[in-house]
């Protein structure tokens, strides 16, 4: 952990000194290395290509990403009791999903401290919302070298989920259509397969084009930013020409 300020809180510039306190309203508790945050929330666009994998934050998004992973498994594993590991693992993918994560950091305002470089702020050539989502994941990776895991683990569950996530809604919202669609192949004995057909890039960031092949016959296709959100419009598309029942696969 990382706990001593760079510098003494009455010596920080102005600028420090709002982020200091902004970050303190977010987290409820005062943050220590303030480099770290900026760190979090520096996206590669603004960083010199030299220099990208030091000072970016998407070694922070990978930390995060587990961090929230971990945090997750074990408050959907405490809150069902008697629910299977198919249940608890839909339910966790339903709540660390990268329209929840983007909802939540939208919510919580993080597209202000996002730096980017100026081209990138034009609402034509990108989504802040979609990246703010990511920078949610690098933030909480800061925010756990910062504090260590129990305090990030209640930072996690009673600043994010509770206040955001709907969970008897959720609970009744079927999203895995990529394992519905693989049942219905394993029930019907046919060979269900997802491969990626292009990478886009463009001054947005990276599309990923994903198809679904059934029998090594492609199906459906589908664009998204991520390969995972992208399989599973394409598996719901598949699921509508197939005219699933999606009720008959529903986990438990």
């Amino acid at each position: 952990m990382s706990r001593k300020w760079l510098i003494p809180y009455i010596f920080l510039k102005q600028e420090d000194k709002t982020f200091f306190k902004a970050l303190k309203r977010l987290t409820g508790v005062e943050p220590g290395n303030l480099r770290l945050y900026k760190q979090a929330f520096t996206h590669n666009s603004s960083v010199n290509h030299k220099n990208a994998e030091r000072y970016n934050n998407e070694r922070l998004e990978f930390l995060g990403d587990a961090v929230i992973d971990l945090v997750v498994a074990e408050f959907v594993f405490k809150k069902f009791p008697g629910k299977g590991e198919g249940y608890l693992t839909e339910m966790r993918s339903k709540i660390v999903s990268r329209e929840q994560l983007s909802n939540i950091a939208h919510k919580l305002s993080l597209e202000k401290f996002l730096n980017v470089n100026s081209a990138m702020r034009n609402a034509r050539y990108i989504n802040l919302y979609g990246i703010a989502g990511n920078a949610l994941e690098t933030f909480v990776g800061a925010f756990y070298l910062d504090h260590g895991f129990d305090v990030t683990r209640k930072f996690i569950i009673h600043k994010l989920i509770k206040p955001y996530i709907d969970l008897d809604n959720l609970e009744s919202i079927h999203e895995n259509y990529k394992s519905i669609l693989i049942q219905w192949g394993q029930k019907n004995k046919k060979v269900v397969d997802f491969r990626l057909l292009e990478e886009i890039i463009d001054k947005g960031g990276k599309l990923f084009k994903m198809g679904v092949f059934i029998d090594d016959e492609l199906i459906y296709e589908a664009l998204h930013q991520t390969k995972k959100k992208a399989e599973q419009l394409a598996s719901e598309k598949a699921i509508l020409h197939l005219n699933l029942n999606i009720t008959d696969y529903k986990l438990t």
